[in-house]
C-alpha cells in the first residue's frame, strides 16, 4: 500500500448522459466528478474511447490509490456480470470487464442495481429492512434490496418497471391504448407527449420548466406523474417494501411530476396496511449510479 487515501472509479452510462465519479472507499465521498454526452447511437466503441481521457484526466487530478473501477449499464445484466442486451447502447454487450480492461474496470452492473446499492449505504435506504428504488430519467427501471442486497432475479431482469407495468393511456387524457409506463412518464415520454399536444420543446427539463405559465405542459408532466405514481404502487402491491425510493436525473427534481406521482400512487396501493408506506426522493441524488458502480467495484476486486 502507498499510504495514500484509496478510492474507485464508478461510471454510470445513461441514454444521454454519462457520468464519471471518483469515491473515497471510506466515507463514499465525491471527489471528482466528469459527464459526457453517451451519444447511444453511435455505439459502445465511441464510448469507450471517449471515457479513456476522462478517466485519465480524473486519476491526475486527485492524489489518491485507485483501485477500483466500476461500471453501471442501461441494460440487462446477469448473474455471471454479462450484459445481456444492447438496447440502448449497440456494442455494450458481453463481458465489459475484458472488453474495457484498458479502462481498469473490475466490475459491470445494471445501472439502476447500482444506484440501489449507493442508495443502500449513503442515502434514504440506509437500515431499511428493504425498499424499492426507482430509478426514472431516460428510461424507468427499478431494483428491489433486501437487508443491502439488490435483488438481481434469476436472469437480471428484475429490473423493469418501465417497460412491463403499463399505463392506462385513456386515463391519462390520451386515446385508449396500454402504452409502457416509459412511453408516458420517462424524460423522452414527457417531450414526445408535449409535443403531440403542440408543443415545442427537446428535453423534459424544458417541459418542466414551463409548468408554472403552460397548461399543456401542466397537462403533460401531471399525467406523466400520475403514470409514474401508479406504477410505483404496483410495486408495493406486488413487493410490499419497507420503502420506495425514487432517484435518477427526474425522479430526484422537486415540483409537480414528484407532487403528481405521489398523489396517484397511496389510492392505487390495494392493502390498507401498505398504503403508508414510506414514499421518498433519493438522498444521494442523480450521482448515485456512478457512486454505486464504485462501490460495487471495491466489492469484486
Amino acid at each position: 500500500m502507498s499510504g495514500r487515501p484509496t478510492a474507485a472509479i464508478g461510471i454510470d452510462v445513461g441514454g444521454t448522459k454519462t457520468a464519471v465519479a471518483m469515491v473515497e472507499t471510506d466515507d463514499g465521498q465525491v471527489l471528482g466528478v466528469r459527464q459526457i454526452d453517451t451519444v447511444s447511437r453511435a455505439g459502445a466503441a465511441q464510448l469507450h474511447d471517449r471515457l479513456a481521457p476522462q478517466l485519465a484526466e480524473l486519476v491526475a487530478s486527485v492524489d489518491v490509490e485507485l483501485v477500483g473501477v466500476g461500471v453501471g449499464v442501461p441494460e440487462l445484466v446477469n448473474p455471471d456480470g454479462l450484459v445481456v442486451t444492447e438496447v440502448v447502447v449497440p456494442g455494450l454487450g458481453g463481458d465489459l470487464v475484458e472488453q474495457w480492461a484498458d479502462l481498469g474496470v473490475t466490475a459491470v452492473e445494471a445501472d439502476v442495481r447500482a444506484a440501489a446499492v449507493a442508495e443502500s449505504r449513503l442515502g434514504a435506504g440506509a437500515s431499511r429492512a428493504s425498499f424499492v428504488y426507482v430509478s426514472v430519467g431516460t428510461g424507468i427501471s427499478h431494483c428491489l434490496v433486501v437487508d443491502g442486497v439488490p435483488w438481481a432475479g434469476a436472469n437480471g431482469a428484475a429490473i423493469l418497471l418501465g417497460s412491463g407495468v403499463l399505463a392506462d393511456r385513456a386515463s391519462l387524457g390520451g386515446p385508449i391504448g396500454t402504452p409502457a409506463l416509459e412511453e408516458y412518464a420517462s424524460g423522452p415520454g414527457i417531450v414526445a407527449r408535449y409535443q403531440e399536444m403542440g408543443g415545442v420543446a427537446s428535453s423534459a427539463s424544458e417541459v418542466v420548466a414551463r409548468c408554472a405559465l403552460d397548461d399543456t405542459a401542466r397537462e403533460v408532466v401531471s399525467g406523466a406523474g400520475r403514470a409514474l405514481g401508479l406504477g410505483l404502487a404496483e410495486l408495493v402491491n406486488l413487493l410490499d417494501p419497507h420503502a420506495v425510493v425514487v432517484g435518477g436525473g427526474l425522479g430526484s427534481a422537486p415540483g409537480l411530476y414528484w407532487e403528481s406521482a405521489v398523489a396517484a400512487a397511496r389510492p392505487a396501493i390495494w392493502a390498507e396496511v401498505a398504503r403508508g408506506v414510506t414514499v421518498v426522493q433519493s438522498a444521494v441524488g442523480p450521482l448515485a449510479g456512478a457512486i454505486g458502480a464504485a462501490l460495487i467495484s471495491l466489492v469484486r476486486t
